[in-house]
């Protein structure tokens, strides 16, 4: 049976209802790569992440709205706008209880913001006005399947490996980025004004994290989809 990924899920709140979203890039990125995607609702129950977590094979943490920033120990400076506290707290328990079970997780935009802050790092809340000589990295009114900037890739990572390259241009729609690695993570690729752009687990099977969003990239440049056959591979059960 093919791999099953977990895709977590956002708020999506209207004025008669609130829906459970998700873009479907996520989801065309995982079927391409050879996986079967299921999304995952945030519920306010996080104790149901086990259960969760014993209907798939492997995690991708989406992209979406800010980390809330007592998650690692600041208060919100005005160019935070939005954080969604329940989010948070099913996205943190999940990640935690699939890194306990050696679960193999990639993060996306969000999603490594998320696992950093869960293992004690912390975030910029705002590259914009927290960095010096910081190069765009959120362009409004261009298309998400845009290249963007280029990012470097650290010598001997996973990164470098599962591209084949130290260079790579990507695509960039975030404000926030990771500022201390937790110590559970190496950062592995950055962008040219520093800003880290990946990390990678020390010690698990497959726990990555990126800052771009490259399920936006799959289809018009295929070889990002490299990276969500990564995770798939790594997710393939033991039949023995």
């Amino acid at each position: 049976m093919k791999p099953i990924i977990g895709i977590t899920t956002f708020y999506d709140r209207k004025p008669q209802k609130v829906y459970t979203a998700v873009s479907d890039s996520y989801v065309r990125s995982v079927i391409l790569a050879g996986g079967i995607p299921i999304l995952l609702p945030v519920v306010e129950e996080v104790e149901l992440a086990e259960e969760y977590l014993d209907a798939i094979d492997g995690l991708l943490l989406s992209g979406g709205e800010d980390v809330c920033t007592m998650r690692y120990g600041e208060n919100p400076i005005k160019e935070v706008e939005m954080f969604c506290p329940q989010r948070d707290d099913f996205e943190i328990n999940l990640f935690i209880e699939a890194l306990n079970r050696d679960m193999p997780v990639l993060g996306i935009c969000r999603g490594i913001q998320v696992m950093n802050a869960a293992l004690g790092g912390s975030l910029y809340q705002d590259i914009f006005t927290q960095v010096d000589n910081v190069l765009g990295h959120l362009p409004k009114k261009m298309p998400v399947d845009t290249l963007f900037h280029c990012i470097n890739f650290v010598k001997g990572s996973r990164l470098e490996k599962i591209f084949d390259t130290r260079n790579l241009r990507v695509n960039s729609y975030h404000h926030q980025a990771v500022k201390q690695v937790a110590d559970a993570f190496i950062a592995t690729a950055f962008s040219t004004d520093h800003i880290i752009e990946a990390i990678e687990h020390k010690d698990k099977k497959f726990a990555v994290g990126v800052q771009w969003h490259p399920e936006d990239l799959t289809i018009k440049y295929p070889h990002f989809i490299k990276l969500f056959q990564a995770l798939v591979s790594a997710s393939e059960r033991n039949e023995n």
